[in-house]
């Protein structure tokens, strides 16, 4: 029977136009090295950082190190007690400096912000929740601009959550908005900054009681309930948001037609909310829990049940046609129940599960797909244009020069990536004979790609922005 079932899943990876993949699993936790991870990983250089939930020496959770081979796996923290335990989220890293929050812990046993310096391998307990700033940030990713982490709770604060900042420099903590179930509550997943407002989601609360989407200006403080989730088009998130041009999308865990969760958009311009497709549990994924990866114009992301196995997949969604692709049906052997997102680097996605693997309390994976090369943007140049981009390195303000003829390009646009594939720009240009002011100034120090679009879709030119700071 087991031949059956491994030849059935074979021809079905053959039936889903899987020859252009490649699955491997690069390490099955087991209970010394730790077990349940529901964040992201965190790639830097040829090594990816993550945190699990349970297990390690405490049982309190870990941060761990693996090479990109699935070479080294080591577990280079122990969570437990005083300085936070149990951590659910990600990690963010600035030059050599790991950001994150736990969950349990710390000194009043509601969670604590953290430094881990890779050099050394030196924790620092930053901060410590106490229940009237906050208290049990969840599966939360820091976003750091500048100087600044920016981050939610899950609960305290006014007592459904709320969102805070902290100053690196000064060690400078402030709770800058309170939920209260009408504006919201249980904030879930993560902040995404574009410019001075974040967008983010909340579990539960609003008008509907089943989640809502809002932004928040960090000049002035302003917060703005944008959509009201509900049942018919989708509930409660779980995940985080992923920003191109002006559309955020992001996935729901319920609602929807099939009561499976759902893909939305939501246009920033016109606040326009749109249920874009269906999860079906069955065809398709179900349950959502993570958030999406953007390559060109095409997401990717997992769901935690649902597909042949019934045990989550991984999926591609293209937003120019609306196109769903179910890429990989997890089977409980290769990993089961994904409640976390993917990276990539080049083609290649990487990822972990909750459960599933030999020991049955998930791993870490690998998965190529050259398709991810294809980025939706014609690879033509136009002869005529030319960019240059100065000074580079910079402090993150850099000069865009472009030299082309207004009748060819006609006032392109810039979209610029971080490491994780994730746009963190996107701005038309004001001249297209002369210099352009792009602000990146907010992110963190590292290397990002920027590519120049004309209105028809044409690749100018591309290239590599480094800030230092």
């Amino acid at each position: 029977m087991k031949k059956i079932t491994l030849l059935f899943s074979f021809l079905l990876f053959l039936g889903l136009g899987i020859s252009k993949a490649q699955y491997t699993i690069l390490h099955n936790f087991n209970d010394t090295s730790g077990s349940l991870p529901l964040g992201d990983l965190t790639l830097s250089g040829n090594l990816l950082y993550g945190m699990v939930s349970i297990g390690g020496v405490n049982d309190s959770g870990c941060i761990f190190s693996i090479d990109t081979n699935g070479n080294g796996y080591a577990d280079i923290y122990d969570f437990g007690g005083s300085h936070g335990a149990n951590p659910l989220g990600s990690l963010t890293l600035s030059g050599t400096i790991l950001y994150g929050v736990t969950e349990d812990g710390g000194a009043n046993g509601d969670g604590c912000i953290f430094s881990f310096n890779t050099i050394g391998n030196v924790y620092t307990d930053l901060f410590d929740f106490n229940g009237a700033n906050g208290d049990n940030p969840q599966v939360c990713t820091l976003v750091l601009s500048g100087t600044t982490l920016y981050g939610m709770t899950w609960q305290g604060g006014a007592g459904f959550g709320n969102i805070f900042s902290f100053n690196t420099s000064g060690n400078i903590y402030t709770d800058l908005f309170d939920f209260n179930g009408a504006n919201g509550k249980y904030p879930y997943g993560s902040l995404l900054l574009s410019g001075t407002t974040l967008y983010g989601m909340t579990w539960g609360g609003g008008a509907n009681n089943a989640g809502l989407l809002f932004s928040f200006n960090t000049i002035g403080n302003m917060y703005t309930d944008l959509h009201d989730f509900n049942i018919a088009s989708g509930c409660s998130p779980e995940g985080s948001l992923i920003l191109s041009g002006t559309t955020l999308y992001g996935m729901t865990e319920n609602g929807g037609v099939n009561s499976a969760g759902c893909i939305f958009s939501f246009d920033t311009i016109g606040n326009l909310y749109t249920d874009i497709y269906d999860f079906n549990f069955t065809s398709g994924g179900g349950g959502s829990y993570g958030s999406f990866m953007l390559s060109g114009t095409t997401l990717y992301g997992m769901t935690e049940n649902g597909g042949v196995n019934s045990d989550g997949v991984v999926f591609s969604f293209d937003t120019s046609g609306n196109t769903y692709t179910d890429l990989l049906n997890f089977d409980s052997a290769n990993g089961k129940s994904p409640e976390s997102s993917l990276i990539h680097s080049g083609s290649t996605l990487y990822g972990m599960t909750s459960e599933g693997g030999t020991k049955g309390i998930g791993v870490i994976f690998k998965f190529k797909d050259t398709a991810i090369h294809n980025t939706g943007v014609k690879s033509i140049h136009i002869a005529s244009a030319q960019i240059n981009v100065y000074p580079n390195p910079s402090n993150g303000i850099f000069n865009v020069v472009c030299h082309s003829e207004p009748s060819e390009v006609s006032l392109p646009i810039i979209n610029v990536y971080n490491i994780l594939g994730q746009q963190v720009l996107t701005e038309t240009l004001r001249s297209t004979q002369g210099d352009n002011t792009v602000d990146l100034s907010y992110q963190p120090n590292g290397v990002y790609l920027y590519r120049v679009i004309a209105t028809s879709g044409e690749l100018i030119g591309e290239g590599k922005l480094i800030i230092q700071k």
